[in-house]
């Protein structure tokens, strides 16, 4: 092998390492597209919960108390999965634009080989840097949802618990203990 066709060999094999970022950077997304669904779908449903208890307020002036409770936690709920939903699409953000610095490496790469302009030969590393440092500022955001995710689930439990519903489905009072809780 010639040193030419060697330095192509290299130059592909340089252009082309990007991609395996570009690769997983998609299979993250596809796991962040699938999170954010379920997220909003999520939303609407609590969001109509909520407006269809708002009505039935409205109809009767008055709630009891297990409907006043389910309205408190549907609203501490929302807020919650709002600031979910804000650090998914950050983290999507994020992820994006991290496939677009590491596309913008792989031409870099190929600029500096093929044009030979020494000022582009850090510019692919600080590309490829600046993806990386993208990919982790989105991790950072999906572990911040997963703390609010665990938040949730523990409102909507104290909310069941506060309703006070036995095993035969029927409402009962709830105690002083679970009371204090919400």
């Amino acid at each position: 092998m010639d040193q030419m066709s060697l330095t192509v060999t290299q130059v592909i094999q340089a252009i082309l390492a990007p991609a395996v970022m570009i690769s997983s950077s998609g299979l993250f997304f596809l796991g962040l597209n699938a999170r954010q669904s379920s997220l909003l779908n999520r939303i609407r449903l609590l969001n109509n919960e909520r407006r269809i208890i708002a009505k039935e307020l409205m109809h009767q002036g008055q709630f009891d108390s297990g409907e006043d409770i389910r309205f408190l936690s549907l609203e501490h709920q929302l807020n919650n999965l709002l600031r979910r939903a804000w650090y998914v699409r950050n983290s999507t953000l994020c992820d994006t634009l991290a496939v677009v610095f590491f596309v913008l490496t792989s031409f870099a790469i190929a600029l500096h080989f093929f044009m030979g302009i020494t000022f582009l030969a850090q510019l692919p590393i600080f590309l490829f840097i600046t993806g990386m440092f993208l990919v982790l500022v989105g991790v950072i955001c999906l572990a911040i949802d997963e703390v609010i995710a665990y938040s949730v689930i523990l409102l909507e439990v104290q909310d069941k618990q506060a309703v006070g519903f036995n095993l035969f489905g029927r409402l009962s009072e709830p105690n002083q203990g679970e009371q204090s809780k919400i």
